[in-house]
């Protein structure tokens, strides 16, 4: 990740993405120096009219870069070093996961697996979205956790996975909606393996427990979704169906030759059959351990992972259909590669066998050459990629610009083929009835402070779209607002005199009480973990040591 830290830009092969999630982390960062403890508007989208982007997206990857962006005054060096710190916590993860069933050396092997692996790096340099990427470091925890429930039946670890169940919500709500299904399968069949049916009870507790942790986003999106227009996620006018994107049958005839899909199909495609390789491989050795038994619980897991790799693989051809369209939200995925990243993470886990046969077929220094061999072609792919990854200079990306397709972000009511697309100060009021001057004093993220001076009652049309919690005041008593018909603005009637007009966009009843109700499950969490026994005992330890 040398290079990404030591340039002032971001890689990726997605422009559009790239605009976007830049310009969202920068106005997210601006409304946070507002002293808005949880932005949800991002005034600079469509034209300047704003959009409720974050009651759509998951903010805690952006909560990340305003962290680092407090120590480099770069939005776009915080961005990379939020990227560098998901993929050691990842690798991390996938340490102390493999750990559990492995020795301490495998687990060290395949958490740098887990890091020199193409794909890894594939996803951090050129496909994979700002936020999907960091997303991944919560995949291993939510397993362990679970998993150690499952053994040792302490209540305090369905807690600890329902706590990063709840932040990979927060990080990426599609991820989680997929890795769901992952958490749901290893649930069940560690059930049905142990023989021990009362584990199904972690699923709704976990599951209850992930929600509330994310209460101050998921809440909020359940109840007002009915206000976005999200059906162009998946629909007409920027959207994308799902069926044109599998591996087979190859429609990439049907996007325009740069698009991303047609341009990196081949890739897609080597990767699928590179780990179908890598499964048959892993199968094998997988096979040939199968009378250890000090390796018992490690070939449980490997079963599961094996199967997972199996129907992560089989979502990518047009054969899964019928799944796509009879599974709730499966459409939401939108392209089918996205189980790519499941089945990688399954893949490498799958590495620890791999390792493991290693050392029990070459007991020499062979293991060691043979290691250093598979690192290295690793290494020379991830160098390829690297080198080969396009770069967006921080130039090009700051002043951030409007972001303006994300159709699904415009409240349900805006007709876009009516907006004035002019982004223009001296237009953000007009005076839609009446005579009169207006005078913008303040302009914020989610405030807009404006004089009015006239001698009889006007109308203005502020140049912001109306949505659910903006809120009028003149000269600090709240008065009504209303919405322009077809461009869906805020529309407010003034009495005649000089006023001062505040605009605020305020939170509504459920975006007040699902954040009170996710800071009380945080801290609950936190309480448990503090009076977690383990971690006195790490506490006097590390005393004594001082």
């Amino acid at each position: 990740m040398a290079k990404q830290l030591q340039t002032h830009g971001y890689f990726s092969c997605t422009i559009n993405d790239t605009y976007t999630y830049t310009s969202w982390a920068w106005q997210f960062i601006d409304a946070l120096k507002e002293e808005i403890i949880y932005p949800r508007w991002t005034p600079l989208n469509f034209w300047g009219y704003g959009s409720p982007t974050f009651i759509l997206y998951p903010p805690l990857s952006f909560y990340l870069v305003a962290f680092f962006n407090v120590f480099t005054s770069s939005v776009i060096t915080a961005m990379n070093i939020t990227k560098f710190l998901s993929l050691f916590i990842s690798a991390s993860g996938m340490f102390f996961l493999v750990r559990e069933f492995y020795s301490e050396r495998i687990a060290l092997l395949s958490a740098s697996f887990y890091i020199f692996f193409p794909f890894t790096i594939l996803n951090m340099y050129l496909f994979g979205g700002f936020a999907s990427t960091i997303s991944f470091m919560w995949f291993s925890p939510i397993l362990l956790f679970l998993y150690r429930y499952l053994e040792k039946r302490q209540y305090k670890y369905i807690f600890y996975a329902g706590a990063c169940y709840g932040g990979l919500i927060l990080t990426h709500l599609i991820n989680a909606y997929m890795f769901t299904f992952v958490i749901l399968i290893f649930v069940i069949y560690m059930s049905i393996v142990k023989r021990r049916k009362k584990d199904l009870i972690v699923i709704p507790f976990m599951t209850v427990i992930g929600l509330l942790v994310s209460a101050a986003y998921i809440l909020p999106l359940v109840y007002e979704r009915q206000f976005l227009n999200i059906e162009a996620f998946i629909g007409e006018g920027g959207g994308f169906h799902f069926g044109d994107f599998f591996i087979l049958p190859n429609l990439t005839t049907k996007q325009l030759p740069d698009h991303f899909w047609p341009v990196y199909y081949n890739i897609f495609v080597f990767y699928v059959f590179f780990f179908i390789v890598l499964l048959l491989l892993f199968s094998y050795q997988s096979i040939k351990l199968r009378h250890d038994i000090t390796m018992e619980n490690a070939k449980v897991v490997n079963h599961f992972f094996i199967g997972i790799t199996v129907v992560s693989i089989f979502l990518l051809f047009g054969i899964s259909t019928s799944l796509w369209e009879t599974i709730p939200f499966f459409k939401y995925i939108q392209f089918p590669a996205r189980w790519l990243n499941i089945a990688a993470y399954a893949v490498i886990f799958l590495s620890a066998v791999n390792f493991l046969s290693l050392d029990i077929i070459y007991k020499t220094k062979k293991r060691h050459t043979i290691t250093v061999l598979l690192f290295l072609v690793f290494f020379l792919l991830d160098f390829r990629y690297i080198n080969s990854a396009p770069i967006f200079t921080e130039q090009e990306l700051i002043p951030v610009k409007s972001i303006n397709s994300t159709i699904e972000h415009l409240p349900a009511w805006v007709d876009v083929n009516k907006i004035d697309q002019n982004d223009n100060s001296q237009e953000k009021v007009v005076i839609k009835e009446g005579e009169g001057k207006t005078k913008i004093i303040a302009w914020k993220s989610a405030e807009r402070l404006i004089e009015i001076t006239s001698q009889n009652p006007l109308t203005l049309k502020i140049h912001t779209f109306n949505f659910p919690g903006w809120k009028g005041y003149i000269d600090g008593v709240q008065t009504e607002i209303k919405t322009n018909d077809g461009d869906g603005t805020i529309v407010i009637n003034i009495p005649g005199g000089r006023h001062i007009l505040k605009l605020i966009f305020e939170d509504t009843p459920i975006r007040y009480y699902s954040k009170h109700i996710s800071v009380f499950l945080v801290i609950t969490i936190f309480a448990i973990f503090i009076k977690d026994p383990s971690f006195v005992i790490y506490r006097r330890k590390k005393s004594q040591l001082l």
